[in-house]
């Protein structure tokens, strides 16, 4: 692992611990499908079959979250192997159900998400020995390891930040190409190479009472006005999207944990907003607020897994989406 950023003699403010896989060959592959309705019930119904058939996901999430269109998605995150991932879509009634005309007519928008997920372009980050995300699937938890919680700790724990520098071209300001179907209500596109994903989440299901009304009162609601900074400034932040998930059971219900699902220009423009910016200082603060209050025994669990999009194995997909999900506006 480089650590080209680690301070001299650097010592992590808190144990933390990364997933690692020992077979590199089959790289990782992550998908939001997603729809935009009151209710899940149409995505529901395509994914009781399409995610149980063969070649399934090696791990199933749910999330809800309400958009700046104040718009309800709703959204599976599935995790594969890439050589699974690519014969399950290749499976007729799968990929059919999403190019039919029919979706056009359903009422409702949907959107997919495909990212892919090379080792070598992607870094996890967990606060406990549970694993949450895509860590959940990786062969062993490697830790506490000693390159996190200073700047530039995310791409000293990317391989290939020893060889490159992960830089964009692309920005905010700048349209991405893409193919507009059905009069432009089926949008298609490939997102730039090195732009960075983040899934952020926490946990606050272990928390008791206390710890769980200290956080909801003091660190989420500061945690949610950084998220939606991100989300309205795209061209101060470089970031293109960022939506603030509640994850759900398999039922919907809620389960006392969130994520923050965000795109960004590159890696540097993540960086950029964590080291300086006042509203990621406030959430640091008040976190830091608690951590000092419980010690060793907070309960809080936080986790993040940070991906630099390789040129191939990603695509986008839009219908009947508002010109504000995800990365349309910038079409």
């Amino acid at each position: 692992m480089p650590r080209n950023n680690m301070p001299e003699n650097w010592q992590p403010p808190a144990p933390a611990w990364q997933a690692n896989w020992k077979d590199s060959a089959d790289p990782m592959v992550v998908v939001y499908f997603g729809i935009q309705a009151n209710s899940p019930d149409k995505l529901d119904a395509w994914a009781k079959s399409a995610l149980n058939s063969e070649f399934a996901p090696e791990r199933i999430e749910r999330g809800q979250f309400v958009d700046q269109q104040e718009i309800t998605n709703s959204l599976y995150i599935c995790y594969w192997k890439r050589s699974e991932y690519d014969l399950w879509w290749a499976l007729e009634a799968n990929q059919a159900w999403w190019s039919s005309d029919e979706r056009l007519k359903d009422g409702v928008g949907y959107w997919r998400e495909v990212v892919a997920m090379p080792y070598d372009r992607f870094e996890t980050l967990n606060s406990s020995t549970e694993p949450h995300g895509i860590s959940a699937v990786a062969e062993e938890l490697e830790g506490p390891i000693e390159e996190h919680g200073y700047a530039g700790g995310m791409r000293d724990r990317i391989a290939l930040s020893d060889t490159q520098d992960l830089k964009n071209n692309a920005s905010t300001s700048t349209k991405i190409e893409a193919t507009k179907l059905d009069n432009g209500k089926r949008v298609q596109l490939i997102p730039p190479k090195n732009m960075c994903i983040i899934r952020s989440g926490q946990n606050w299901s272990y928390c008791d009472e206390e710890q769980s009304t200290i956080y909801l009162n003091k660190v989420h609601p500061v945690l949610q006005k950084g998220m939606r900074f991100l989300r309205d400034n795209p061209i101060e932040t470089e970031c293109y999207s960022m939506r603030f998930v509640d994850i759900k059971d398999s039922t919907w219900d809620e389960m006392s944990q969130s994520f923050g699902l965000g795109y960004a220009s590159d890696i540097y423009a993540f960086e950029e907003w964590a080291k300086s910016h006042p509203t990621h200082i406030a959430i640091l603060d008040r976190f830091m607020e608690m951590v000092g209050h419980f010690g060793e025994k907070l309960q809080l669990r936080l986790w993040h897994e940070v991906a630099v999009l390789p040129e191939d194995g990603c695509e986008f997909e839009y219908i009947n989406c508002h010109n504000q999900t995800g990365l349309l506006s910038y079409t």
